[in-house]
């Protein structure tokens, strides 16, 4: 029998009020362990606050236990451009990045401002060779990064779209995540790491998110009859009641699926949006190991 050699990373995320360090552990054939939690209340509002210096300080200085270990990070977009593309079947990582490239230089007037995570999507043809482009501003992700990659090798940098996406293989069916936040309402579903559709609204108003949001959720019927995670700035209990009171659907707050098995959740919180960000980015950059 071949033993499993047990690999550890280090996940980071930058959401819109807090961010979240986790260190991630594989344990056995399936199974992890997550080592470390830490929770910081300052994310991207305190980072354009000008805050960047003290926040950084602090998340830099938690992972100094684990310098030179491996580190995935994702932040928050405020603001996401979509693109469906069709690229070949056997494209190698870097022949993607660069069709991703080239793809930016036509859809982007300043392709430059932008990062790019290219996710698996299935379309009503073929779900083989398919992508969904999800464009977002490079800051502050770029400069996070950078910072990092001084004391430990970046496994992935990017939104925390992709985690998100990659947790739906930890669930029997379907995957549906609302995000309301700020300036943006989100709705994805996704199965087995694919998306299957993605709607991204910009908001100005609390009454454009509450809009937004219920029209997603009454348009796609697969909400009716799957479990919805809500999670956001704007996600707060009035706007848990009202969505639930209007289209009359169960909903509950953005979690690791029950299916997941994780040692030692007991000794750390869970249960914040930006923790289950953070494992979930830990468990996409690990799976992109093997």
């Amino acid at each position: 029998m071949v033993q499993r050699v047990s690999k550890s990373i280090i996940a980071c995320t930058i959401d819109y009020k807090e961010s979240a360090l986790v260190r991630l552990k594989t344990s056995g054939s399936v199974g992890y362990t997550l080592c470390d939690c830490k929770i910081l209340s300052h994310g991207l509002k305190s980072l354009a606050l000008g805050n960047d210096k003290r926040i950084l300080s602090k998340l830099t200085g938690y992972c100094s236990a684990w310098k030179e270990e491996k580190l995935a990070l994702s932040v928050g977009a405020e603001s996401l451009l979509t693109l469906p593309v069709c690229f070949p079947v056997d494209a190698r990582p870097e022949e993607s990045r660069e069709y991703c490239r080239i793809e930016a230089e036509y859809f982007l007037n300043n392709p430059e401002k932008y990062g790019c995570d290219i996710a698996s999507y299935a379309n009503h043809l073929t779900r083989d060779n398919n992508r969904l482009l999800l464009f977002y501003p490079a800051e502050p992700c770029r400069r996070v990064t950078q910072l990092f990659s001084d004391n430990h090798p970046i496994l992935f940098a990017g939104t925390t779209q992709l985690p998100l996406v990659h947790l739906s293989k930890f669930t029997e069916g379907a995957q549906v995540i609302l995000e309301v936040e700020n300036s943006s309402v989100l709705l994805t579903i996704s199965h087995n790491g694919v998306i299957e559709k993605l709607s991204f609204h910009h908001v100005k108003t609390r009454e454009e998110a509450e809009y937004f949001a219920m029209r997603e959720l009454m348009e796609n019927p697969i909400c009716r009859t799957t479990a919805l995670q809500v999670t956001g700035t704007r996600a707060d209990k009035a706007m848990m009641m009202l969505i639930a009171g209007e289209t009359s659907l169960p909903l509950q707050p953005l979690s690791i699926p029950p299916s997941l098995s994780v040692s030692n959740p007991h000794r750390f919180s869970t249960s914040s949006p930006s923790v289950v960000k953070a494992i979930s980015t830990a468990l996409l950059a690990l799976a992109g190991q093997k």
